[in-house]
């Protein structure tokens, strides 16, 4: 493409060379009407007085040939059009190609940045991973060596084992007779205090003093009475709720809350009844079918 354009130029060069070469200048084509009559005048002396000629005016027209200047028209050949067409082209194309060029630079240069950009983040997050392992690597390191140091104890303790194993098998023997011989004393003794202990229970149950004085830790929302006396009284006391009169409180709810002594505590239940005279009564002598004791606590809104 190259070699057409220069080989075009000089073709037209060769071609328009004769428009202003020295004897295209010297033909009477190529002078203008003010040196057409210049020339066809007579020579002046280059020191003396210059004459002029002097045109005569013309009916149509006044022609001021001092005013005349040369007018070449040269018609531009398909050729030159190609040629110039050709060139506006090349210029065309030539700033599309920096645009592009611009374009693919800017492309290229942030591509580049982008590259950078995940290399060093790749660099950032390989180097993490690099210092967490060798963080985990001197933890292992680290267990290792508790590890081997568990093992060399635990060899100790099984050999240790093993010797005690060897050499006390009588000891193991009389240990062991000892031990179900204390296991004879202890189940006597359980057997005892466990006698005791429900002597204790039941004399407490029956004892007026223990049952009437003994603190209570009570605390209902919307109980019955026959629930709330239930929990006031010892284990193994029978409640009886007995309401001729009024059976409807049978079935009454009510709030209560007392820390006093278990009497104090029940006064205050059965008074807290403001539309009846509700009482209540102990009886301490009462006994099962087995003749175990079986006391009772009855309350009731029947007259004495």
């Amino acid at each position: 493409m190259k070699k057409s354009l220069i080989g075009l130029a000089v073709a037209l060069t060769v071609a328009n060379a004769h428009a202003y070469s020295d004897a295209a200048m010297a033909s009477a084509e190529g002078l203008s009407v003010f040196d057409r009559v210049y020339e066809a005048g007579k020579a002046q002396s280059v020191t003396g007085t210059v004459e002029f000629q002097k045109t005569e005016p013309a009916p149509a027209a006044v022609i001021d040939l001092s005013l005349d200047a040369p007018i070449i028209s040269v018609e531009e050949t398909a050729t030159e059009r190609r040629y110039k067409e050709t060139l506006a082209e090349l210029e065309r194309n030539r700033i599309n190609l920096d645009a592009a060029r611009v374009d693919a630079e800017r492309v290229v240069e942030q591509a580049h940045a982008e590259v950078i950009a995940k290399s060093n983040e790749r660099v950032r997050i390989l180097e993490d991973q690099r210092t967490a392992i060798e963080v985990q690597l001197a933890q292992i390191q680290e267990q290792e060596g508790r590890i081997n140091q568990a093992l060399a104890l635990n060899d100790a303790a099984m050999a240790e084992a093993s010797k005690l194993k060897v050499d006390g098998a009588s000891q193991v023997a009389r240990i062991k007779e000892e031990s179900q011989q204390i296991l004879m004393m202890a189940e006597n003794s359980a057997v005892a205090i466990e006698s005791a202990a429900k002597k204790r229970v039941q004399l407490e149950r029956i004892d007026p003093t223990v049952v009437l004085n003994e603190p209570v830790k009570a605390e209902y929302q919307a109980s019955t009475m026959e629930e709330i006396a239930r929990g006031l009284m010892p284990h193994g006391w029978r409640i009886q709720v007995e309401f001729s009169a009024r059976p409807e409180l049978a079935d009454r709810r009510y709030q209560f809350i007392s820390t006093d002594p278990r009497d104090l505590a029940l006064r205050k239940l059965t008074s807290s009844v403001r539309d009846a005279r509700v009482r209540f009564a102990y009886f301490w002598d009462l006994t099962d079918a087995n003749g175990n004791p079986a006391p009772m606590l009855l309350i009731t809104d029947r007259a004495k």
